[in-house]
């Protein structure tokens, strides 16, 4: 299906190489199967956050559909666009991707909880290997999701203008997705990760300082409104998910190699706080295995 002057989806993408989002352009017109307008923004010499790129694409943007999608994304399946604009024809559908979470606690933690939570159907490159990430334990076409990642997220034109990306708290290209998909659970709408169709994600993402700090104003900012949940959940199961929550997210620091924030006080500090739990000393025995690797790496 190619452009037309009135197209039902708009593919908004912030690109830093011409050449990969020339290949999403001929990807997305290959399989879309539906009317659609390529909008590309050159961020090579702006650099401007991924909010603000966002916001005014879809600003001026035609389709009734807005796909925000990264330029490292392709999609598998023909005929894609029939399946998300009926999905997202619902009115009480929020926005549409290819993986996210069931939960965000307020414990700080990234999208992925680690406890059993993420719902996805995408296949991940990790250097020269590719992994296919297909969680759907109830075999559902769609999972309800509370917040989903950014590689490529689905929304009505609508449901984007009622919440829009807070550029002016995440200024940079981090926990954006994060946020605008909080943003519109908060707003009473369904998020969901959609199981028929199926994409490929060439990068796995950056974990960083700059990350760790916004993941840090992301939950300043919905500190009142977490936790989240498509399932109801009670004190004493919050507690238990708090708990293993922390232990997952020490680990994803550790596997990252931000020691300096996760270190030996940070795990014996867990330890101290949970030393019935097996987690507490499975910790300490990943802690040492990351660490011991980044000195291997970097000695």
């Amino acid at each position: 299906m190619s452009e037309t002057k009135y197209p039902r989806f708009s593919l908004i993408c912030c690109s830093i190489d011409p050449a990969a989002a020339g290949e999403l352009h001929r990807n997305v017109a290959a399989t879309i199967g539906e009317p659609f307008e390529f909008i590309a923004w050159d961020n090579r010499s702006a650099g401007v956050g991924l909010c603000e790129v966002y916001n005014g694409c879809a600003s001026r943007a035609k389709g009734d559909f807005l796909c925000f999608v990264h330029e490292d994304v392709r999609f598998l399946t023909r005929n894609w666009g029939e399946a998300i604009a009926r999905k997202l024809a619902e009115a009480d559908c929020g926005v549409i991707g290819f993986a996210g979470s069931t939960l965000k606690l307020r414990r700080l933690s990234a999208w992925l909880q680690g406890v059993g939570d993420m719902r996805a159907n995408y296949v991940q490159y990790m250097g020269s290997k590719k992994h296919l990430h297909a969680r759907n334990p109830d075999g559902r076409d769609f999972s309800a999701v509370v917040t989903l990642d950014g590689m490529c997220m689905a929304a009505r034109r609508d449901v984007w203008s009622a919440v829009r990306f807070d550029a002016a708290t995440f200024p940079g290209f981090h926990c954006y997705d994060l946020d605008f998909t909080t943003a519109v659970t908060a707003a009473g709408f369904r998020n969901y990760v959609c199981n028929t169709v199926l994409v490929e994600h060439f990068s796995a993402g950056a974990y960083s300082r700059a990350w760790l700090e916004a993941l840090k104003t992301y939950h300043d900012k919905w500190a009142g409104r977490l936790p989240l949940s498509v399932e109801p959940l009670d004190e004493r199961q919050l507690a238990a998910l708090d708990r293993r929550v922390e232990a997952s997210f020490l680990k994803l620091l550790c596997q990252k190699r931000l020691f300096d924030v996760c270190g030996v006080r940070e795990i014996a500090g867990y330890v101290k706080r949970y030393p019935c739990h097996a987690t507490s000393w499975m910790l300490p025995v990943k802690y040492l295995k990351y660490r011991l690797k980044s000195l291997v790496k970097h000695g």
